[in-house]
């Protein structure tokens, strides 16, 4: 599996929902922005944040290591929770209408393929992937 990872696929189904709730929202007037300060600020929160998990794993991947300190030491795939959780709500907030069910399209995706990723992993880095996925949550931090 390339450094992407499912991402291309996941955005792939996202975008081309996009672009679905813009035609729907056009064609039938369903627009409207439902809370455009918390989105913007959800938005510019989850890039800030992806960029630092970004900067971790890009490093790790160059060097060919298995990350599991920082963002990675709270969950397996901190860069889907955060454009799950925080970046992709946050841009469905600010344009509303069909937007709003844009997060349910993106987790079914990052669900859907999630084990695809996982299996590559544990192909790549064997008892170390299963000895990190065995005690680290997959998208939320545990107790």
């Amino acid at each position: 599996m390339k450094f992407w990872g499912i991402f291309p696929k996941v955005a792939l189904l996202s975008f081309t929902y996009v672009i679905l709730a813009f035609y729907l929202d056009e064609g039938l007037g369903a627009s409207f922005s439902v809370f455009p300060t918390l989105g913007l600020a959800m938005v510019f929160l989850g890039l800030a944040l992806w960029f630092l998990c970004y900067l971790q794993v890009s490093k790790a991947y160059s060097e060919g290591n298995l990350l599991t300190k920082g963002c990675y030491s709270k969950v397996r795939h901190p860069i889907y929770s955060i454009w799950g959780f925080l970046v992709i709500p946050g841009f469905s907030l600010l344009f509303g209408g069909f937007m709003l069910l844009l997060p349910f399209v993106y987790w079914a995706g990052v669900l859907g393929f999630i084990n695809e990723e996982e299996r590559a992993l544990e192909e790549r880095f064997g008892d170390e992937w299963r000895k990190y996925a065995g005690k680290t949550p997959r998208f939320l931090p545990g107790p």
